[in-house]
């Protein structure tokens, strides 16, 4: 069989320590230079160099390169090079949500462990093993439970502290930061009820089996109903495979067939697509639509008319999922826990006429 490409500059980089052409502190050859001299990617040639590290032949400085290891066995500097922390965002550019980095950074100031903000698509080139060697600790933002599972289980098994941030996993044993997406979703709907609105919806382009965060504010919203004598719940959920913007004018006719004023949105983006969406139809908001969203990004003070929303404590929730995965590695047997941190209904335009406030 084939030798795979890595594993021919592993065995070069392993016979040329042991033959001494490489000394114990001497610097290898970096990725980019072991792709370019063996004609691979630099993905292959981090792999190469990661398996050393693993098998404890060699240590790597973030900055600096990858070296020999000693032979009485790891040097300080690798000690101090492995308290590194990574946080797994699943948003680009951070899509306006707050300041969860800003939280663990203050954190994390007082402290040796340095914090490596990643997107999602990191780790679509990283295996579970690299994860392992590289960091102390993850902080995790799921993007929905079942593309996340398999990773999860994975730093599971490995045992390496990871906290989950915004979502939680029933069936994984780890602790989590969450927003109480439920009262904020019970407190969206009570005051749209509250504002007169007799019918009100719930739409989402999640599935609420496979987002935790969307079916805990959903469920705030049927125990809004409830508690309200309302009417049955209303869930436009997009099912099909159609664009965003083309199931959004769908949610718009709906709403006005049905005769329902008042819209509950998974999230602000959600609702701020569906607010152009309904002005683009010739309709005004709030004076046909009232909308109400979750998250209180920053477009959402700025649109016109500006969106009501559930404000989240992102850098407090960034805080405590710093101070929760320092305890657990410091004490890996520590008991798991959900910390629930609460939110604030945010008034705004999009909810109230302005001549009601």
């Amino acid at each position: 069989m084939k030798q795979p490409l890595y594993q021919q500059i592993l065995n070069d980089l392993k016979a040329d320590i042991t033959a001494g052409t490489y000394l114990p502190e001497d610097k290898l050859p970096t990725e980019l230079e072991l792709a370019e001299r063996y004609g691979v990617s630099r993905i292959t040639s981090k792999r190469a160099l990661v398996e050393l590290e693993n098998e404890g032949m060699i240590y790597r400085l973030r900055g600096k390169g990858s070296f020999v290891c000693a032979k009485d066995g790891l040097t300080e500097e690798k000690t101090v090079a492995k308290t590194d922390i990574l946080f797994i965002m699943p948003f680009p550019h951070n899509a306006g949500l707050g300041d969860y980095t800003q939280g663990m950074l203050r954190c994390l100031e007082e402290t040796s462990y340095r914090l490596q903000v990643q997107p999602h698509q990191y780790l679509s080139s990283t295996d579970v093993a690299e994860i392992v060697a590289q960091y102390a600790g993850i902080i995790y933002y799921p993007t929905n439970n079942s593309s996340d599972l398999e990773l999860l289980y994975g730093l599971h098994l490995n045992a390496l502290p990871t906290v989950l941030l915004d979502k939680e996993f029933e069936s994984l044993p780890f602790s989590a930061v969450v927003a109480d997406n439920q009262q904020g979703g019970f407190e969206a709907t009570q005051h749209l009820i509250a504002q007169g609105h007799q019918q009100v919806a719930f739409v989402s382009t999640e599935h609420l089996g496979e987002v935790s965060s969307v079916r805990e504010r959903y469920f705030g919203y049927m125990k809004a109903l409830h508690a309200a004598g309302a009417t049955q719940p209303i869930h436009l959920k997009k099912t099909g495979t159609e664009e965003v913007s083309v199931y959004l004018e769908q949610v718009t006719r709906q709403l006005l067939d049905q005769g329902i004023t008042g819209v509950i949105a998974e999230n602000d983006i959600i609702a701020i697509q569906l607010i152009n969406t309904m002005k683009q139809m010739g309709y005004q908001v709030p004076a046909d639509f009232a909308v109400v969203g979750f998250d209180n990004i920053q477009a959402a003070s700025l649109l016109e008319p500006s969106l009501t929303t559930i404000s989240q404590k992102f850098e407090e929730m960034g805080t405590i999922a710093s101070q929760t995965l320092l305890a657990e590695i410091s004490q890996p047997t520590q008991v798991k826990e959900k910390h629930i941190v609460p939110v604030e209904l945010i008034v705004r335009k999009s909810s109230q006429i302005e001549s009601g406030g």
